[in-house]
Protein backbone atom coordinates (compact mmCIF):
# COMPACT_ATOMS: atom_id res chain seq x y z
CA UNK A 1 0.00 0.00 0.00
CA UNK A 2 1.28 3.56 -0.69
CA UNK A 3 0.35 6.20 1.31
CA UNK A 4 1.47 9.64 -0.17
CA UNK A 5 0.37 13.13 0.92
CA UNK A 6 -1.95 14.76 -1.79
CA UNK A 7 -0.26 17.88 -1.78
CA UNK A 8 3.54 16.38 -2.32
CA UNK A 9 2.46 13.13 -5.41
CA UNK A 10 4.56 13.36 -8.63
CA UNK A 11 3.35 11.27 -11.32
CA UNK A 12 4.96 9.26 -13.98
CA UNK A 13 4.53 9.29 -17.23
CA UNK A 14 5.24 6.31 -19.28
CA UNK A 15 4.22 6.14 -23.58
CA UNK A 16 2.80 3.16 -24.58
CA UNK A 17 4.60 0.91 -26.80
CA UNK A 18 3.70 -0.07 -30.23
CA UNK A 19 4.94 -2.37 -33.26
CA UNK A 20 6.44 0.24 -35.10
CA UNK A 21 5.74 -0.50 -38.59
CA UNK A 22 1.90 -0.86 -37.30
CA UNK A 23 2.11 2.87 -35.99
CA UNK A 24 3.54 3.73 -38.92
CA UNK A 25 1.18 2.37 -40.81
CA UNK A 26 -1.96 3.76 -38.79
CA UNK A 27 -0.65 7.21 -38.45
CA UNK A 28 -0.07 7.58 -42.34
CA UNK A 29 -3.75 5.98 -43.17
CA UNK A 30 -5.22 8.05 -40.67
CA UNK A 31 -3.49 11.33 -41.79
CA UNK A 32 -4.62 10.87 -45.18
CA UNK A 33 -8.10 10.05 -44.28
CA UNK A 34 -8.63 12.76 -42.12
CA UNK A 35 -5.79 15.17 -42.30
CA UNK A 36 -3.86 16.85 -39.83
CA UNK A 37 -7.30 17.52 -37.69
CA UNK A 38 -6.23 14.22 -36.09
CA UNK A 39 -2.88 16.19 -34.53
CA UNK A 40 -3.47 17.90 -31.29
CA UNK A 41 -0.90 20.75 -31.63
CA UNK A 42 -2.63 22.08 -27.88
CA UNK A 43 -2.16 18.54 -26.36
CA UNK A 44 -2.98 19.09 -22.40
CA UNK A 45 -3.02 15.31 -21.82
CA UNK A 46 0.07 12.71 -22.43
CA UNK A 47 -2.65 10.08 -22.90
CA UNK A 48 -5.92 10.38 -24.70
CA UNK A 49 -8.85 7.83 -24.64
CA UNK A 50 -10.29 5.40 -21.93
CA UNK A 51 -13.19 5.35 -19.80
CA UNK A 52 -12.36 6.31 -15.51
CA UNK A 53 -14.64 3.71 -13.68
CA UNK A 54 -16.05 5.48 -10.23
CA UNK A 55 -18.91 5.24 -7.25
CA UNK A 56 -20.96 7.34 -5.32
CA UNK A 57 -23.47 8.42 -7.69
CA UNK A 58 -26.33 9.97 -4.77
CA UNK A 59 -27.61 12.29 -7.07
CA UNK A 60 -31.14 12.08 -7.63
CA UNK A 61 -31.15 14.63 -10.51
CA UNK A 62 -28.07 15.91 -12.59
CA UNK A 63 -29.87 19.50 -12.60
CA UNK A 64 -26.80 22.15 -12.12
CA UNK A 65 -28.84 23.46 -9.10
CA UNK A 66 -28.66 20.21 -7.27
CA UNK A 67 -26.29 19.88 -4.09
CA UNK A 68 -25.19 16.27 -3.51
CA UNK A 69 -21.70 13.91 -2.56
CA UNK A 70 -19.39 14.12 -4.29
CA UNK A 71 -20.02 17.75 -5.54
CA UNK A 72 -17.23 16.77 -8.13
CA UNK A 73 -19.50 15.44 -10.31
CA UNK A 74 -21.40 18.89 -11.26
CA UNK A 75 -18.05 20.07 -12.35
CA UNK A 76 -17.66 17.48 -15.21
CA UNK A 77 -20.87 18.45 -16.58
CA UNK A 78 -21.80 22.05 -16.28
CA UNK A 79 -18.66 25.16 -15.72
CA UNK A 80 -19.03 28.50 -13.33
CA UNK A 81 -18.43 31.56 -14.26
CA UNK A 82 -15.83 31.43 -11.66
CA UNK A 83 -13.62 28.02 -10.81
CA UNK A 84 -11.51 27.23 -7.91
CA UNK A 85 -7.76 25.39 -8.03
CA UNK A 86 -6.88 22.83 -5.61
CA UNK A 87 -5.54 25.49 -3.05
CA UNK A 88 -9.06 26.69 -3.07
CA UNK A 89 -7.78 29.92 -4.87
CA UNK A 90 -11.39 31.41 -6.68
CA UNK A 91 -10.14 31.81 -11.13
CA UNK A 92 -11.70 32.65 -13.42
CA UNK A 93 -13.83 29.84 -15.24
CA UNK A 94 -16.49 31.27 -18.30
CA UNK A 95 -15.66 35.04 -17.21
CA UNK A 96 -12.96 36.01 -18.53
CA UNK A 97 -11.53 37.37 -15.15
CA UNK A 98 -12.65 38.08 -11.62
CA UNK A 99 -15.87 40.74 -11.69
CA UNK A 100 -15.02 44.11 -11.65
CA UNK A 101 -16.59 47.03 -8.87
CA UNK A 102 -19.35 48.92 -11.05
CA UNK A 103 -21.08 50.88 -8.02
CA UNK A 104 -23.29 48.75 -6.46
CA UNK A 105 -22.94 46.16 -9.45
CA UNK A 106 -20.23 43.32 -10.10
CA UNK A 107 -19.41 43.14 -13.66
CA UNK A 108 -18.52 39.86 -15.04
CA UNK A 109 -16.89 39.37 -18.84
CA UNK A 110 -17.64 36.35 -20.51
CA UNK A 111 -15.42 34.41 -23.00
CA UNK A 112 -16.87 34.45 -26.70
CA UNK A 113 -15.99 31.01 -27.46
CA UNK A 114 -18.21 28.89 -25.71
CA UNK A 115 -21.03 26.64 -26.49
CA UNK A 116 -23.45 24.26 -24.73
CA UNK A 117 -23.25 20.73 -26.17
CA UNK A 118 -26.32 21.28 -27.88
CA UNK A 119 -24.41 23.57 -29.72
CA UNK A 120 -26.33 26.59 -28.27
CA UNK A 121 -24.29 29.72 -27.15
CA UNK A 122 -23.29 30.77 -24.00
CA UNK A 123 -23.80 34.12 -23.40
CA UNK A 124 -25.14 36.94 -20.83
CA UNK A 125 -29.15 35.85 -21.48
CA UNK A 126 -28.03 32.24 -20.68
CA UNK A 127 -26.59 33.88 -16.83
CA UNK A 128 -29.76 35.33 -16.12
CA UNK A 129 -31.95 32.68 -17.52
CA UNK A 130 -30.10 30.36 -15.05
CA UNK A 131 -30.16 32.83 -12.27
CA UNK A 132 -33.60 33.59 -12.54
CA UNK A 133 -34.66 29.86 -13.13
CA UNK A 134 -32.60 29.95 -9.48
CA UNK A 135 -33.99 32.35 -7.97
CA UNK A 136 -37.55 32.21 -8.98
CA UNK A 137 -37.50 28.42 -7.29
CA UNK A 138 -38.84 27.14 -11.23
CA UNK A 139 -36.74 24.14 -10.18
CA UNK A 140 -36.39 22.41 -6.45
CA UNK A 141 -32.96 23.30 -5.42
CA UNK A 142 -31.32 23.75 -1.94
CA UNK A 143 -29.64 26.38 -3.43
CA UNK A 144 -32.54 28.59 -4.36
CA UNK A 145 -33.26 29.70 -0.21
CA UNK A 146 -29.57 31.66 -0.33
CA UNK A 147 -29.42 33.19 -3.28
CA UNK A 148 -32.97 34.98 -3.11
CA UNK A 149 -31.39 35.99 0.14
CA UNK A 150 -28.20 37.31 -1.66
CA UNK A 151 -29.16 38.76 -4.71
CA UNK A 152 -31.04 41.61 -5.89
CA UNK A 153 -30.84 41.69 -9.61
CA UNK A 154 -28.87 40.00 -12.80
CA UNK A 155 -28.40 42.51 -15.62
CA UNK A 156 -27.76 41.78 -19.23
CA UNK A 157 -25.18 44.56 -20.52
CA UNK A 158 -24.82 43.19 -23.85
CA UNK A 159 -23.92 39.57 -25.46
CA UNK A 160 -21.22 38.81 -23.33
CA UNK A 161 -21.39 40.83 -20.01
CA UNK A 162 -23.51 40.65 -17.64
CA UNK A 163 -23.77 42.65 -14.15
CA UNK A 164 -24.92 41.33 -10.21
CA UNK A 165 -26.55 43.37 -7.57
CA UNK A 166 -25.79 41.99 -3.94
CA UNK A 167 -28.75 42.81 -1.95
CA UNK A 168 -26.27 43.48 0.57
CA UNK A 169 -22.92 42.41 2.32
CA UNK A 170 -21.90 39.16 0.69
CA UNK A 171 -18.38 38.29 1.23
CA UNK A 172 -18.31 35.23 0.41
CA UNK A 173 -19.64 36.42 -2.97
CA UNK A 174 -16.37 34.97 -4.91
CA UNK A 175 -16.66 31.51 -3.61
CA UNK A 176 -20.37 31.22 -3.84
CA UNK A 177 -19.99 31.89 -7.44
CA UNK A 178 -17.01 29.04 -7.56
CA UNK A 179 -18.85 26.51 -5.91
CA UNK A 180 -22.59 26.57 -6.68
CA UNK A 181 -23.31 28.80 -9.37
CA UNK A 182 -23.22 26.70 -13.01
CA UNK A 183 -25.16 26.90 -16.09
CA UNK A 184 -27.53 24.90 -18.34
CA UNK A 185 -28.46 25.53 -21.90
CA UNK A 186 -31.71 27.61 -22.05
CA UNK A 187 -32.83 25.80 -25.19
CA UNK A 188 -32.43 22.40 -23.22
CA UNK A 189 -34.17 23.20 -20.20
CA UNK A 190 -36.99 24.59 -22.36
CA UNK A 191 -37.29 21.98 -23.98
CA UNK A 192 -36.85 19.36 -21.22
CA UNK A 193 -38.42 20.97 -18.78
CA UNK A 194 -38.84 19.03 -15.49
CA UNK A 195 -36.55 16.24 -17.15
CA UNK A 196 -33.76 18.06 -17.20
CA UNK A 197 -31.21 16.29 -15.32
CA UNK A 198 -32.94 13.20 -15.77
CA UNK A 199 -33.53 12.77 -19.76
CA UNK A 200 -31.18 14.95 -20.66
CA UNK A 201 -28.31 17.27 -18.69
CA UNK A 202 -26.83 19.88 -21.18
CA UNK A 203 -23.84 22.53 -19.81
CA UNK A 204 -20.52 23.49 -20.95
CA UNK A 205 -18.48 21.04 -19.12
CA UNK A 206 -15.77 18.84 -20.78
CA UNK A 207 -17.87 15.83 -20.49
CA UNK A 208 -21.79 15.35 -21.33
CA UNK A 209 -24.56 13.65 -20.87
CA UNK A 210 -25.15 9.80 -22.36
CA UNK A 211 -27.55 8.04 -19.75
CA UNK A 212 -28.59 8.39 -16.32
CA UNK A 213 -30.36 6.09 -13.38
CA UNK A 214 -31.01 8.73 -10.61
CA UNK A 215 -28.80 7.16 -7.55
CA UNK A 216 -27.58 4.13 -9.42
CA UNK A 217 -26.13 5.09 -12.68
CA UNK A 218 -24.36 7.78 -14.75
CA UNK A 219 -22.29 7.48 -17.86
CA UNK A 220 -21.05 10.83 -19.26
CA UNK A 221 -18.82 11.08 -22.64
CA UNK A 222 -16.59 13.43 -23.90
CA UNK A 223 -17.00 17.43 -24.95
CA UNK A 224 -15.06 17.13 -27.99
CA UNK A 225 -15.70 20.93 -28.37
CA UNK A 226 -14.47 22.04 -24.51
CA UNK A 227 -13.05 25.39 -25.20
CA UNK A 228 -10.26 24.73 -23.03
CA UNK A 229 -8.20 22.92 -25.79
CA UNK A 230 -7.07 19.72 -25.47
CA UNK A 231 -9.56 18.58 -22.28
CA UNK A 232 -10.81 16.75 -20.87
CA UNK A 233 -8.36 12.96 -21.28
CA UNK A 234 -10.56 10.86 -21.28
CA UNK A 235 -13.39 9.57 -23.77
CA UNK A 236 -16.05 9.01 -20.85
CA UNK A 237 -16.60 8.58 -16.95
CA UNK A 238 -18.75 6.07 -15.56
CA UNK A 239 -20.15 6.50 -11.80
CA UNK A 240 -22.13 3.78 -10.18
CA UNK A 241 -23.32 2.56 -6.29
CA UNK A 242 -22.21 -0.21 -4.78
CA UNK A 243 -23.51 -0.28 -1.29
CA UNK A 244 -20.85 -2.51 0.41
CA UNK A 245 -17.26 -0.87 1.53
CA UNK A 246 -15.48 -4.26 1.05
CA UNK A 247 -16.85 -4.88 -2.20
CA UNK A 248 -16.13 -1.66 -3.93
CA UNK A 249 -12.43 -2.00 -2.35
CA UNK A 250 -12.34 -5.47 -4.27
CA UNK A 251 -13.58 -3.82 -7.17
CA UNK A 252 -10.97 -1.58 -7.13
CA UNK A 253 -8.02 -4.09 -6.59
CA UNK A 254 -9.45 -5.85 -9.47
CA UNK A 255 -9.34 -2.66 -11.62
CA UNK A 256 -12.80 -2.92 -12.09
CA UNK A 257 -13.14 0.61 -10.59
CA UNK A 258 -10.44 3.44 -11.20
CA UNK A 259 -10.93 5.23 -8.02
CA UNK A 260 -12.94 5.43 -4.69
CA UNK A 261 -13.32 7.50 -2.18
CA UNK A 262 -15.18 7.61 1.48
CA UNK A 263 -14.19 4.81 2.60
CA UNK A 264 -13.09 4.07 6.39
CA UNK A 265 -9.36 3.49 7.86
CA UNK A 266 -10.37 0.00 8.68
CA UNK A 267 -10.28 -0.76 4.92
CA UNK A 268 -6.58 0.34 5.01
CA UNK A 269 -5.43 -3.62 5.44
CA UNK A 270 -7.59 -4.86 3.03
CA UNK A 271 -5.31 -2.35 0.32
CA UNK A 272 -1.96 -4.20 1.86
CA UNK A 273 0.18 -4.81 -1.04
CA UNK A 274 -2.37 -4.51 -4.29
CA UNK A 275 0.07 -1.50 -5.59
CA UNK A 276 -3.34 0.37 -5.20
CA UNK A 277 -2.93 4.25 -3.82
CA UNK A 278 -4.03 6.23 -1.41
CA UNK A 279 -4.06 9.60 -1.04
CA UNK A 280 -4.57 11.02 1.84
CA UNK A 281 -6.15 15.21 2.46
CA UNK A 282 -5.81 16.60 5.68
CA UNK A 283 -8.32 17.96 8.46
CA UNK A 284 -11.29 17.78 6.57
CA UNK A 285 -14.07 17.06 8.85
CA UNK A 286 -14.52 18.58 12.34
CA UNK A 287 -15.28 15.94 14.84
CA UNK A 288 -17.34 17.18 17.86
CA UNK A 289 -19.67 16.15 20.68
CA UNK A 290 -22.28 18.93 19.77
CA UNK A 291 -23.92 19.53 23.48
CA UNK A 292 -27.42 20.39 24.15
CA UNK A 293 -27.17 23.79 26.19
CA UNK A 294 -30.53 23.83 27.18
CA UNK A 295 -30.24 20.58 28.78
CA UNK A 296 -29.98 21.30 32.79
CA UNK A 297 -26.89 19.96 33.41
CA UNK A 298 -24.88 20.51 30.10
CA UNK A 299 -25.98 24.53 30.61
CA UNK A 300 -23.62 24.31 34.35
CA UNK A 301 -20.14 25.17 32.21
CA UNK A 302 -18.36 23.96 34.41
CA UNK A 303 -20.01 20.18 33.37
CA UNK A 304 -19.23 20.97 29.84
CA UNK A 305 -15.52 22.02 30.07
CA UNK A 306 -14.97 19.14 32.65
CA UNK A 307 -15.86 16.73 29.91
CA UNK A 308 -13.68 18.59 27.52
CA UNK A 309 -10.72 17.67 29.63
CA UNK A 310 -11.99 14.49 30.21
CA UNK A 311 -12.04 13.25 26.48
CA UNK A 312 -8.55 12.59 24.36
CA UNK A 313 -9.14 13.61 20.81
CA UNK A 314 -5.58 11.94 20.07
CA UNK A 315 -6.91 8.36 21.58
CA UNK A 316 -9.09 8.30 18.69
CA UNK A 317 -7.22 9.51 15.94
CA UNK A 318 -4.74 6.28 16.81
CA UNK A 319 -7.23 4.25 17.55
CA UNK A 320 -10.65 4.76 15.13
CA UNK A 321 -8.41 6.69 12.44
CA UNK A 322 -5.39 4.72 11.97
CA UNK A 323 -3.59 7.98 12.88
CA UNK A 324 -4.87 9.73 9.67
CA UNK A 325 -6.28 12.71 11.92
CA UNK A 326 -5.17 16.19 13.61
CA UNK A 327 -5.84 17.43 17.12
CA UNK A 328 -7.89 20.81 17.47
CA UNK A 329 -5.57 23.52 17.65
CA UNK A 330 -8.05 26.34 15.99
CA UNK A 331 -11.35 26.09 15.88
CA UNK A 332 -10.09 26.37 12.22
CA UNK A 333 -8.84 23.57 10.01
CA UNK A 334 -5.03 23.94 9.32
CA UNK A 335 -5.42 23.99 5.79
CA UNK A 336 -7.82 27.25 6.29
CA UNK A 337 -6.91 30.66 5.22
CA UNK A 338 -8.01 31.66 8.80
CA UNK A 339 -6.52 29.38 10.62
CA UNK A 340 -5.03 30.65 13.45
CA UNK A 341 -2.77 28.58 16.23
CA UNK A 342 -4.22 29.04 19.60
CA UNK A 343 -1.42 30.62 22.03
CA UNK A 344 -3.09 28.63 24.88
CA UNK A 345 -4.38 24.69 24.18
CA UNK A 346 -4.99 22.78 27.83
CA UNK A 347 -8.87 24.59 27.53
CA UNK A 348 -8.45 21.79 24.72
CA UNK A 349 -6.54 19.10 26.01
CA UNK A 350 -7.15 15.95 28.76
CA UNK A 351 -6.32 16.66 31.57
CA UNK A 352 -8.43 14.39 33.85
CA UNK A 353 -7.52 15.64 37.44
CA UNK A 354 -9.15 19.15 36.66
CA UNK A 355 -11.89 17.63 34.83
CA UNK A 356 -13.01 15.52 38.32
CA UNK A 357 -11.95 19.03 40.36
CA UNK A 358 -14.75 20.81 37.68
CA UNK A 359 -17.19 18.18 38.08
CA UNK A 360 -16.48 18.43 42.13
CA UNK A 361 -17.35 21.75 41.97
CA UNK A 362 -20.63 21.31 40.04
CA UNK A 363 -21.77 19.01 42.65
CA UNK A 364 -20.98 15.51 41.08
CA UNK A 365 -18.46 12.99 41.72
CA UNK A 366 -18.23 11.24 44.77
CA UNK A 367 -19.64 12.64 47.99
CA UNK A 368 -22.11 14.37 44.96
CA UNK A 369 -24.27 13.54 42.69
CA UNK A 370 -23.93 10.55 40.12
CA UNK A 371 -24.16 12.24 36.12
CA UNK A 372 -25.61 10.24 34.12
CA UNK A 373 -25.55 11.80 30.10
CA UNK A 374 -27.04 9.55 27.15
CA UNK A 375 -24.68 10.14 23.59
CA UNK A 376 -26.81 9.69 20.32
CA UNK A 377 -24.43 8.73 17.61
CA UNK A 378 -24.76 6.94 14.60
CA UNK A 379 -24.42 2.85 13.96
CA UNK A 380 -21.47 2.69 11.42
CA UNK A 381 -17.87 1.00 12.34
CA UNK A 382 -16.36 4.34 13.26
CA UNK A 383 -19.05 5.30 14.95
CA UNK A 384 -19.42 2.73 17.70
CA UNK A 385 -15.26 3.06 17.96
CA UNK A 386 -15.39 6.26 18.87
CA UNK A 387 -18.70 6.22 21.08
CA UNK A 388 -16.81 2.70 23.31
CA UNK A 389 -13.86 5.22 23.81
CA UNK A 390 -16.05 7.91 24.77
CA UNK A 391 -17.45 6.07 27.41
CA UNK A 392 -13.95 4.85 28.68
CA UNK A 393 -12.66 8.47 28.93
CA UNK A 394 -16.29 10.28 30.93
CA UNK A 395 -15.83 7.22 32.56
CA UNK A 396 -13.03 7.89 34.18
CA UNK A 397 -13.78 10.95 35.83
CA UNK A 398 -17.29 9.62 37.02
CA UNK A 399 -19.54 10.45 34.30
CA UNK A 400 -21.60 7.62 33.25
CA UNK A 401 -21.98 7.96 29.19
CA UNK A 402 -24.66 5.84 27.91
CA UNK A 403 -24.44 5.16 24.30
CA UNK A 404 -27.47 4.89 21.82
CA UNK A 405 -26.61 4.03 18.35
CA UNK A 406 -29.35 4.88 15.55
CA UNK A 407 -28.79 5.41 11.71
CA UNK A 408 -26.82 8.59 10.83
CA UNK A 409 -29.92 9.90 8.88
CA UNK A 410 -31.78 9.69 12.80
CA UNK A 411 -28.62 11.25 14.06
CA UNK A 412 -28.92 14.76 11.78
CA UNK A 413 -32.73 14.47 12.36
CA UNK A 414 -32.37 14.73 16.14
CA UNK A 415 -29.08 17.26 15.62
CA UNK A 416 -31.49 19.67 13.93
CA UNK A 417 -34.42 19.16 16.63
CA UNK A 418 -32.53 19.18 19.67
CA UNK A 419 -33.68 16.17 20.76
CA UNK A 420 -30.54 14.89 22.47
CA UNK A 421 -27.77 15.34 25.25
CA UNK A 422 -24.70 14.88 23.56
CA UNK A 423 -24.58 14.09 20.02
CA UNK A 424 -21.53 12.20 18.18
CA UNK A 425 -21.62 14.87 14.95
CA UNK A 426 -19.03 15.60 11.84
CA UNK A 427 -18.78 18.47 9.94
CA UNK A 428 -17.71 19.57 7.21
CA UNK A 429 -17.00 23.40 5.86
CA UNK A 430 -15.32 25.27 3.13
CA UNK A 431 -12.55 28.39 2.50
CA UNK A 432 -15.41 30.43 3.89
CA UNK A 433 -14.61 31.95 7.45
CA UNK A 434 -18.24 31.95 8.58
CA UNK A 435 -18.29 28.29 7.89
CA UNK A 436 -16.28 27.89 11.38
CA UNK A 437 -17.63 30.99 13.10
CA UNK A 438 -21.24 32.26 12.79
CA UNK A 439 -22.46 29.15 11.00
CA UNK A 440 -21.46 27.35 14.16
CA UNK A 441 -21.91 29.34 17.07
CA UNK A 442 -23.74 32.33 16.09
CA UNK A 443 -27.36 33.09 16.76
CA UNK A 444 -29.73 31.49 13.60
CA UNK A 445 -26.14 30.07 11.61
CA UNK A 446 -27.29 26.87 9.73
CA UNK A 447 -24.95 24.75 12.11
CA UNK A 448 -25.67 25.87 15.46
CA UNK A 449 -27.15 23.04 16.51
CA UNK A 450 -26.41 23.67 20.61
CA UNK A 451 -28.38 26.09 21.46
CA UNK A 452 -25.15 28.50 22.09
CA UNK A 453 -26.87 31.94 22.21
CA UNK A 454 -30.41 31.13 21.24
CA UNK A 455 -32.96 31.28 23.50
CA UNK A 456 -33.04 28.63 26.29
CA UNK A 457 -29.34 28.02 25.58
CA UNK A 458 -26.35 29.41 26.89
CA UNK A 459 -25.88 32.84 26.79
CA UNK A 460 -22.29 34.90 25.90
CA UNK A 461 -23.02 37.93 24.25
CA UNK A 462 -19.39 38.87 23.16
CA UNK A 463 -19.57 35.69 21.30
CA UNK A 464 -22.85 37.09 19.44
CA UNK A 465 -20.87 40.26 18.67
CA UNK A 466 -18.17 38.67 17.42
CA UNK A 467 -19.31 36.08 15.18
CA UNK A 468 -21.54 38.61 13.39
CA UNK A 469 -18.48 41.05 12.75
CA UNK A 470 -16.26 38.07 11.85
CA UNK A 471 -19.00 37.68 9.08
CA UNK A 472 -18.18 40.67 7.56
CA UNK A 473 -15.15 39.69 6.07
CA UNK A 474 -13.65 37.12 4.03
CA UNK A 475 -10.31 38.32 4.42
CA UNK A 476 -8.65 36.65 7.42
CA UNK A 477 -6.36 39.31 8.35
CA UNK A 478 -9.12 41.92 8.41
CA UNK A 479 -11.07 40.25 11.61
CA UNK A 480 -7.76 38.11 12.76
CA UNK A 481 -7.94 40.24 16.39
CA UNK A 482 -11.73 39.01 16.60
CA UNK A 483 -10.85 35.57 15.35
CA UNK A 484 -8.45 35.29 18.29
CA UNK A 485 -10.79 36.61 20.45
CA UNK A 486 -13.93 34.17 20.11
CA UNK A 487 -11.83 31.13 19.44
CA UNK A 488 -10.82 31.54 23.19
CA UNK A 489 -14.40 32.75 24.12
CA UNK A 490 -15.40 29.35 22.46
CA UNK A 491 -12.51 27.15 23.77
CA UNK A 492 -13.45 28.52 27.66
CA UNK A 493 -17.55 28.36 26.84
CA UNK A 494 -17.51 24.94 25.03
CA UNK A 495 -20.55 24.77 22.75
CA UNK A 496 -19.44 22.16 21.50
CA UNK A 497 -16.56 19.29 22.90
CA UNK A 498 -14.09 19.43 19.98
CA UNK A 499 -12.51 15.67 19.65
CA UNK A 500 -10.35 16.30 16.69
CA UNK A 501 -10.26 16.71 12.46
CA UNK A 502 -10.21 13.82 10.66
CA UNK A 503 -8.59 13.28 6.96
CA UNK A 504 -10.27 12.09 4.13
CA UNK A 505 -8.62 10.05 1.34
CA UNK A 506 -9.09 8.78 -2.07
CA UNK A 507 -8.02 5.46 -3.36
CA UNK A 508 -7.21 5.12 -6.97
CA UNK A 509 -5.30 2.24 -9.49
CA UNK A 510 -2.04 3.19 -10.50
CA UNK A 511 -3.42 4.05 -14.07
CA UNK A 512 -4.67 7.03 -12.49
CA UNK A 513 -2.97 10.17 -13.20
CA UNK A 514 -3.15 13.92 -12.40
CA UNK A 515 -5.35 13.33 -9.81
CA UNK A 516 -5.28 15.05 -6.21
CA UNK A 517 -7.37 14.41 -2.71
CA UNK A 518 -8.84 17.62 -2.90
CA UNK A 519 -8.61 20.14 0.42
CA UNK A 520 -12.45 19.59 0.63
CA UNK A 521 -13.76 16.05 0.42
CA UNK A 522 -15.42 15.50 -2.58
CA UNK A 523 -14.33 17.99 -4.37
CA UNK A 524 -12.06 16.50 -6.56
CA UNK A 525 -10.88 17.45 -9.54
CA UNK A 526 -11.34 14.98 -12.33
CA UNK A 527 -11.16 17.29 -15.47
CA UNK A 528 -7.24 16.36 -16.40
CA UNK A 529 -7.38 12.87 -14.90
CA UNK A 530 -5.83 10.79 -17.66
CA UNK A 531 -5.36 6.79 -17.58
CA UNK A 532 -2.05 4.80 -18.31
CA UNK A 533 -3.23 1.79 -19.71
Amino acid sequence: MKIRNSLTGAYGLRSSIHDCVVALILAVAAFTLVGASVARADDACPKYGGTFKTVDISYSNLDPSQVANPQYYMRLLYDGLLDFDHDLNVVPGLAVDLPTRDGERYVFKLRDDVKFHDGSDFNAEAVKFNVERLIAGEVRSPLTGYWKKQLKSVEVIDDHTVAFVPAGEWPTMLWDFASSLRFASPAAVKELGVDHGLKGAVGTGPFMFKSFQPKNLMILERNPNYYKAGLPCLDGIQARVIKSGSVRALSLIKGDLDMINTFPETQFPQFQGSGVIIDEGKSSTLTVLAVNTKNSALADLRVRQAIQHAVDGKELIDNVYAGMGEEIASIFPSWHPAFTLAEELSPVRQDVEKAKALLADAGYGPGGKKLTLQLLTGSGGAHTQRAILLQAQLADIGIDLKVKSVAYAQVLTDLQAGNYELILWQMLGGPAIIDYAWNLYGSGGPNNFTFYNEEGGYQNPRAEELTLEIAKSNEPNEVRAQIIELQDIIFNDVPVIFLNWRNHRTARTPSVKDLETARLKGMEDLRKVWLDR
